[in-house]
C-alpha cells in the first residue's frame, strides 16, 4: 500500500514539475514572439510622428513594458487645434498605415473628451496611449501650481 502511495505521488509530482517545464517554455516563446512585434512596433514609431503633428498633437515619450506581453504606452502633447477635414484627409491618404489610424483615431476620441471636460484650474498637459486594440488612453490634468514642474 505504500508503495503505491509512493509511486502515486512519484508520478504526480512528476507530472507537475513536467507542466511547468512545458508552462515556462510556453511563457518564453510568448516573450520571443512578443519582443518581435514590439521591436517592429518601436521601430516604425518614429516614421509617424510627421504625420502625427499634423493633427494638433506631438509625440513626446515612448514608454515600453518589458513584461509578459510586452507592451508600448505613446506620450503626446496637445500642440494647436487642427480642422477636422486635415486629419480625416491624413487619414485617407495613409489608409495602408493601421498603426497610424490607430493612433490618430485615439487622439480623435480623447480630444473630443477634452474639448467637454470642465475641471476649473486643472490644465490639460497631454495624455498617453498604450498600443492595443482598442488603445487604452489616459489623460493627464494638473493645477497650474504644479505644471512649473517637468515631470515627464
Amino acid at each position: 500500500m505504500i508503495e503505491k502511495v509512493k509511486s502515486g505521488i512519484s508520478g504526480a509530482v512528476d507530472a507537475i514539475d513536467s507542466k511547468l517545464k512545458d508552462s515556462l517554455s510556453f511563457l518564453s516563446d510568448i516573450k520571443e514572439e512578443g519582443w518581435e512585434k514590439v521591436t517592429t512596433l518601436i521601430n516604425d514609431i518614429p516614421g509617424l510622428a510627421p504625420l502625427i503633428e499634423q493633427t494638433g498633437y506631438s509625440m513626446r515619450d515612448i514608454s515600453i513594458d518589458a513584461s509578459v506581453p510586452p507592451g508600448i504606452t505613446i506620450f503626446f502633447a496637445k500642440e494647436k487645434e487642427v480642422d477636422p477635414s486635415i486629419v480625416e484627409n491624413l487619414l485617407e491618404q495613409n489608409r495602408e498605415k493601421q498603426l497610424l489610424t490607430m493612433l490618430v483615431s485615439g487622439l480623435q476620441k480623447a480630444d473630443s473628451l477634452r474639448k467637454e471636460l470642465n475641471l476649473s484650474h486643472y490644465k490639460f498637459h497631454g495624455l498617453g496611449m498604450k498600443a492595443g486594440l482598442p488603445p487604452p488612453i489616459s489623460l493627464r490634468f494638473s493645477t497650474e501650481e504644479y505644471t512649473t514642474i517637468d515631470r515627464r
